[in-house]
């Protein structure tokens, strides 16, 4: 047999395994679209089990399958005023992982990237969530002492007393007699 011939890449032999597989560039145009389409609610399962043969999109649907389970467990929260944020943070996240993936990025969304790749767990997740709700409070609280500060300014201003200009008088003016009219 010789071994100076080139193997045939595409033929028969090679339609196994190895050929669904694409190189990383071809794989994110080949799969940005359906990548940013997982990132729609329950999608993100169906693309997973869909399309598991790409790298690409197996990265951004198991980041959207953690956002949609989010999503879902934050429904049985009861309490509104706590529920909403967390709704829209879940929000943001779509929203970010899905301009990723459209763009054809392969960018982590922040805390679910790591969580999806298991580099960190739900407790260490939930550690981080609770830091920047922590530090997102401390802000809020900041500026709105901020603004009471300035509103107490600005009240105490108008409450001085200003130097007032006396009012100008006038006097409506007296028509002179008019010496041409006759008196009677």
């Amino acid at each position: 047999m010789n071994t100076d011939q080139p193997k045939d890449i595409g033929g028969p032999a090679s339609a196994g395994a190895g050929a669904t597989a694409l190189s990383p560039e071809h794989d994110i145009e080949e799969n940005k679209d359906i990548a940013a389409f997982s990132y729609l609610w329950v999608m993100s399962v169906f693309v997973y089990f869909l399309k598991k043969d790409s790298p690409f999109i197996r990265f951004h649907s198991k980041q959207a399958m953690i956002l949609f389970g989010l999503s879902v467990v934050i429904w049985l929260i009861p309490i509104s005023i706590i529920a909403r944020p967390l709704e829209l943070v879940i929000l943001a996240g779509m929203v970010i992982g899905f301009l990723n993936a459209a763009q054809g990025k392969k960018k982590d969304v922040p805390i679910v990237g790591p969580l999806s790749r298991r580099e960190i767990t739900v407790r260490q997740a939930w550690h981080e969530v609770t830091r920047y709700a922590i530090l997102i409070y401390k802000r809020i609280r900041k500026f709105f002492r901020r603004a009471e500060k300035i509103a107490k300014h600005v009240e105490e201003e108008h409450a001085a007393p200003h130097p007032t200009v006396p009012p100008v008088t006038t006097t409506p003016p007296t028509n002179p007699p008019d010496s041409s009219s006759p008196r009677i």
